[in-house]
């Protein structure tokens, strides 16, 4: 996690990056400023005041003041959370209910290469660095605002069926399950459960189960010297080859060759 906060003479400015969520980690949000959640990849959980919601890459919720939020769970996620003051930003920002913007691909990239910057440049203490600093997240916060495909943070009639699911892909990832044995576990048709995964995520059921797969494979093989067959059995795949094919076609390489260029 990267921690970046301003001076007390400035505000508050506190900017967190999250890789590889938890199952249950808290976000505590401030009574008195506002968040900025922008999620890089995969899919988080939030609870807004007791309602939950679900938000998959590139999207960007903005909580105002007196809001209770927290971050419950997510499948191989990494996010961005900005706390700040709205005389962080010195524009007009909304005191209504939690909303969530959109991104396209290039607005959410160069948010992404702006936040990074910030981060990097934390440790620069000088009133020039504070000001740009000030600066640039006035340009994230502006850039967010901007987007025109916005929703309200509010639960859904499908949220909690999709959670549901999600949930028992992190539960079962590791067993040799596909999406037929998940929407029969929730009493589903399997074509009904993945449309409407992709209807809330964006992607179907069976490419969130790879994803969790692929994930879990990552850290055995930077963690382990287990072979790579023993590593794809022990995410959940029968056949070698085919957790080959998916870790290639996901991460550009081959996951033994991925591996070698972790330890070099």
């Amino acid at each position: 996690m990267t921690a970046l906060d301003t001076s007390p003479e400035e505000g508050t400015l506190r900017l967190d990056y999250v890789a590889e969520l938890g199952h249950r980690v808290r976000a505590p949000h401030c009574s008195t400023h506002y968040e900025l959640i922008v999620v890089e990849r995969g899919i988080v959980q939030i609870e807004v005041e007791g309602s939950f919601a679900l938000l998959a890459a590139r999207d960007a919720a903005l909580v105002p003041p007196n809001r209770s939020y927290r971050a419950v769970s997510g499948i191989a996620p990494a996010l961005w959370i900005a706390r700040f003051d709205a005389c962080e930003v010195g524009i007009s920002l909304p005191m209504a209910g939690a909303r969530v913007h959109r991104l396209t691909k290039e607005r959410c990239e160069a948010v992404f290469a702006v936040l990074r910057l910030l981060s990097e440049t934390a440790a620069d203490r000088s009133a020039y660095r504070r000001l740009v600093r000030r600066l640039h997240f006035t340009a994230v916060v502006a850039s967010v605002l901007e987007s025109t495909e916005v929703r309200e943070l509010v639960a859904s009639r499908w949220n909690a069926l999709v959670r549901e699911a999600l949930e028992i892909i992190d539960r079962r990832y590791a067993e040799y399950i596909g999406p037929a044995e998940i929407a029969r576990e929730l009493g589903r048709h399997p074509a009904y459960l993945t449309n409407l995964v992709r209807e809330a995520t964006g992607k179907s059921l069976g490419t969130w189960l790879i994803e969790r797969r692929l994930a879990a494979a990552r850290v055995l093989l930077s963690k382990t010297d287990d072979s790579i067959g023993d590593i794809a059995a022990a995410v959940g795949y029968v056949d070698v080859s085919h957790f080959a094919r998916y870790f290639t076609r996901h991460y550009g390489i081959p996951p033994a060759r991925w591996r070698r260029s972790r330890s070099a």
